[in-house]
């Protein structure tokens, strides 16, 4: 993963990422955009990409790295089928920078490019984030010449000044697999100059870095989730994520726990050199040990995910889980100075954790007729 964050960081430098991002921009794919009107000499998409290429950059540079394994996102995603109900905290992120890798995708969708003969699924494995306000770029130190436009579902609008919330860039593995498994002139989508790409041509540029900046949104502190956010999309996505930070920092009962992979010397000394401020380990994310599912129902889960869409977890977590909002303080409530945090509470299943789950419903029966009642 440090190898994974220095590469993603130094491509956000790149004269060829640069490029991609100026023409996804201007083919309105885009979630979050920023607009300078007073540099007319250059063309919007551009001052656009280098903006947002240079805030990743530095989002990535601050980033703690944190691993998700399998149980945990399959825990993650059981937990998000009902959204977050608390309004988005700060509170919430394990830090105020960091870059998250899970095992599985937390979601996925199907694209055709422009041109293309053949559908390609996109999963998305990796997160990015930190905070964020619509004032923290300026230009020759005036804030006010940057305005932050966002685009959700072709619908445009003006991100207030003074906003402030959480940055989330969401990744897709540059692992080449699904264009391995094409025929090599397969046509996957149309170059800038006209020109049909197939996936043979997309082979031989090898990869530069193995996460692909795919979109991006932001949570405003304050807001709440869309309680049926559309499938495949960021408000889908980062549900999931900020309910991973709920498991992750949640008090009381521990649900999650953390291991710690150490970075040698060598590395940290490197990371020093690229401008890379957390030098510490890669911390690993897991179910707590007393909550977590067999190893056969991990398995079982893993042999129906086709790898490239967020897994089922029927057999991980076959009963719904569901959230609650407790009060931390109960002799306050009642003169409402209480303070209230929303908990994910996992189901309880009873008898040895190996035997298969089963569900009987109640039946009464009726072995004399009941008694008639006076009228």
């Amino acid at each position: 993963m440090p190898e994974w964050r220095s590469r993603a960081a130094e491509y956000m430098q790149d004269r060829e990422y640069l490029l991609s991002a100026q023409m996804t921009i201007e083919r309105g794919q885009y979630t979050v955009l920023p607009v300078v009107p007073s540099m007319r000499t250059t063309p919007q998409s551009q001052i656009a990409a280098q903006l947002l290429a240079r805030g990743e950059r530095f989002r990535l540079q601050q980033a703690h790295l944190y691993y998700v394994t399998a149980d945990m996102t399959a825990l993650a995603l059981a937990a998000a089928a009902t959204a977050p109900a608390e309004a988005v905290s700060a509170d919430r992120m394990p830090a105020a920078a960091g870059l998250m890798v899970f095992a599985e995708p937390i979601g996925g969708y199907s694209m055709t490019q422009p041109g293309a003969e053949t559908e390609v699924t996109v999963p998305i494995i990796a997160v990015s984030w930190g905070r964020w306000a619509a004032d923290d770029i300026t230009i020759d130190g005036d804030s006010r010449a940057v305005k932050w436009m966002s685009n959700t579902g072709g619908t445009i609008k003006r991100i207030p000044s003074g906003f402030e919330g959480i940055w989330m860039t969401f990744y897709t593995p540059n692992d080449n697999s699904m264009y391995e498994a094409m025929a090599p002139d397969a046509v996957v989508g149309i170059a800038p100059d006209g020109k049909p790409t197939t996936a043979a041509d997309i082979l031989s540029l090898g990869i530069k870095t193995p996460l692909t900046w795919d979109n991006e949104t932001v949570l405003g502190f304050g807001a709440h989730f869309d309680p049926n956010p559309n499938p495949d999309t960021t408000a889908e996505w980062s549900a999931t994520v900020y309910t991973a930070w709920q498991l992750i920092t949640q008090g009381g009962t521990r649900l999650t726990e953390t291991a710690e992979i150490p970075r040698p010397r060598s590395g940290r000394k490197r990371d020093v050199r690229e401008g890379i401020t957390d030098t510490g380990a890669v911390r690993v994310i897991n179910v707590h040990s007393t909550h977590r599912p067999p190893p056969s129902a991990s398995e079982q889960d893993a042999q129906a995910s086709d790898g490239r869409r967020a897994p089922q977890y029927s057999c991980r977590w076959p009963v719904r889980l569901h959230r609650r909002d407790q009060c931390m303080n109960p002799a306050a409530h009642k003169s409402g100075d209480c303070h209230h945090e929303e908990r994910v509470i996992l189901p309880y299943i009873k008898g040895p954790q190996d035997a298969p789950l089963r569900v009987r419903e109640n039946v009464n029966l009726w072995d004399h007729q009941p008694e008639q009642s006076a009228p």
